[in-house]
């Protein structure tokens, strides 16, 4: 991918595609009432000398009004991922290309070495406090740099496994120095950046390096905490704490411990449509909390929300579909990127077992096994597409062909595999390991944000068992099960992958860490550098796509290059078959008739953080 200056020409600010004149500026009548009052500065001394332009999905929109949302838990407030999506560089509307975002524009020098960010002039905080290099610099030297929050340096900040350096020449710069070039660090920033958005001003009360000891301990005591770590990622959370400044649309003013969680809009946004309008459009955000998703499938159902995702499960599209007219809203659906797989580990700590899994004949015999298009119609009422769990076509190194190895039902080919592997069936039908004993694994399955139930991995055992290989689904809780997963306890983990920017969080498809779940114990001895007594030196074919992923992240300036390498991957992936890929789920989503300028194409994939790729700031209500 090119080196690339965004630029000021004649005045105008080219961004999203569309230009804008410095005035005159307009905001929201709520805001405009409480700089009638005084309560509150100009609008056009409220946002930086260039604010960002967004460009609507359909039209100019309208002001006022309340979002209305339905959430289960805190974490559905979505205020510090999804529904705050903000970075110093973030993705366009299609999810693949980065663009400005807090940063106005950036310069890479040093042959991919130094990446220059130059932030907006006279941006500020959702308190009017200055937003400057400052902030980002602060949670570099004092969050990153600091063990006790941050014990392990990110991974994303470094190259070489050496961090950056960085250093702020003036308030409106920021500059990251590495020390090889480093090729994908724009995509890295799109995805995380998100977390160098922090006002210095406000946190650095809470922060050891700048409050004497005796006041801190005064406030750990008044909260009941014990250590000055927990205070401050607790005054840190933009989803609970309505005190803590925010640069992103919405900021929480009623927390989501009460029945009703309420996020305002922030009245120094940084944005504004093609008019000169200050964004957001909609006044706020209204969170209805209820107890599970049954219920939050009813109320969608009855028209109580404007525009959901999060949670709507598709098996209920029928329903959805017989209410819409008397719920008033419409039902839009899309295929996730994300495959639902099968993850089995090929470094068991069951010697017997071990070089079982480590053969790709078994891995394709699995996926023979599977009568995806039955699955599809039982279980998804055709709301999903067979996968093999190889990214999707959304994603950039995707080609032709990955997606589709080792998909068709054929059991008489599984069974031949499986007998070529010297797994003869016994008594009942049962396959035997070399060591007589029959094969009876354990499936392990939790409840995930993938909206996947048990009964998938039931029936996913049953075409194994028709095969002579007998499974049990265990389910577990969340934390106990990637946990053990880590540590190379589970040999067969029933979850999802990431289906685009994989390269990002390369865990999903390079063996980089304990949390690359297709092989754990050599994505630890990965990261350690060979430290970790636990980890397990990769094979060669492993490390193969080690050194492919290690390539990529230094290319700086060929673009054909590092297609190549990530192509190299997951080309490999298609031909081992390292999960036994399942489906990947149509998404849907419950839109209200009066909710305006959402894409007639979304996707739905935490990478690109939707719907904040898509600029949650330009949806608007509309009751005509």
């Amino acid at each position: 991918m090119s080196y690339r200056v965004i630029s000021i020409v004649s005045g105008m600010l080219w961004a999203s595609g569309t230009a804008v004149s410095a005035a005159p500026y307009h905001e929201a009548p709520m805001l405009a009432e409480r700089v009638g009052e005084g309560r509150l500065p100009t609008v056009r001394e409220r946002i930086p000398e260039r604010p960002l332009v967004i460009r609507p999905v359909r039209a100019i929109g309208k002001y006022g009004g309340s979002w209305r949302r339905l959430a289960i838990s805190p974490a559905d407030v979505g205020l510090s991922s999804r529904l705050g999506y903000e970075s110093l560089a973030v993705w366009d509307r299609t999810g693949r290309k980065v663009t400005p975002g807090v940063a106005e524009g950036w310069e890479i020098k040093d042959g991919g070495r130094t990446y220059v960010f130059h932030l907006r002039k006279g941006m500020r905080w959702s308190d009017g406090h200055p937003f400057t290099s400052e902030d980002v610099l602060f949670y570099y030297e004092d969050v990153f740099l600091n063990q006790e929050l941050t014990p392990v340096f990110p991974s994303w900040l470094m190259i070489d496994k050496r961090p950056c350096v960085m250093v702020a020449p003036d308030a409106e710069t920021i500059e990251f120095r590495f020390a090889e070039p480093y090729g994908l660090f724009l995509e890295m920033m799109a995805y995380r950046g998100s977390w160098l958005l922090t006002p210095k001003h406000y946190l650095r009360q809470y922060h050891a390096h700048y409050v004497e000891p005796e006041s801190l301990r005064q406030q750990l005591d008044e909260r009941g905490l014990d250590h000055w770590f927990q205070l401050y990622w607790l005054r840190s959370n933009v989803d609970l704490n309505p005190e803590l400044p925010t640069v992103r649309a919405f900021q929480i003013k009623v927390p989501p411990h009460e029945t009703r969680a309420i996020a305002e809009r922030n009245p120094y946004y940084w944005k504004v449509d093609p008019a000169g309008n200050q964004l957001p459009y909609i006044d706020r955000i209204v969170y209805a909390m209820v107890q599970n998703t049954e219920i939050a499938n009813f109320k969608a159902m009855t028209g109580d929300v404007d525009y959901q995702l999060r949670y709507m499960d598709p098996a209920n599209f029928s329903l959805f579909m017989e209410n819409r007219a008397q719920g008033g809203y419409r039902v839009q659906t899309d295929v996730s990127p994300t495959s639902i797989v099968l993850y089995v580990n090929p470094h068991s700590k069951d010697e017997v077992l071990r070089p079982i899994l480590a053969d790709r004949r078994f891995r394709i015999a699995l996926s023979l096994a599977i009568d995806r298009e039955e699955l599809i119609d039982l279980l998804y009422c055709g709301m999903a597409v067979a996968s093999n769990g190889v990214a999707s076509p959304l994603d950039p190194f995707h080609e032709a062909g990955f997606g589709e190895k080792h998909l068709a039902y054929d059991p008489e080919e599984a069974s031949r595999l499986l007998d070529e592997m010297g797994l003869a069936r016994g008594r009942g039908g049962v396959r035997r390991l070399p060591n007589g004993k029959p094969f009876r694994q354990i499936m392990h399955y939790f409840p995930a944000e993938t909206g996947v139930g048990a009964d998938l991995w039931q029936l996913v055992a049953d075409y194994f068992r028709e095969v002579g290989l007998d499974f049990i689904v265990k389910i577990d809780a969340r934390a106990l099960c990637t946990l053990q997963a880590m540590n190379g306890n589970t040999d067969f983990l029933a979850y999802a992958t990431a289906g685009m920017h994989w390269s990002v969080h390369p865990d999903w498809y390079v063996p980089w860490s304990s949390s690359s779940y297709f092989a754990p114990l050599y994505g630890r001895y990965q990261a350690s550098g060979g430290k970790d007594r636990s980890g397990v030196r990769p094979p060669p074919e492993y490390q193969r796509l080690i050194d492919w992923y290690l390539e990529m992240l230094g290319v700086a300036n060929d673009e054909g290059r590092r297609l190549e390498l990530g192509r190299n991957i997951l080309k490999q992936w298609s031909e081992e078959c390292y999960t036994v890929g399942i489906v990947r789920q149509k998404v849907v989503t419950i839109i209200s008739n009066r909710f305006k300028n959402v894409p007639g194409e979304i996707i739905d994939d935490y990478r690109v953080m939707s719907p904040g790729y898509i600029g949650i700031e330009q949806f608007y209500l509309d009751e005509e």
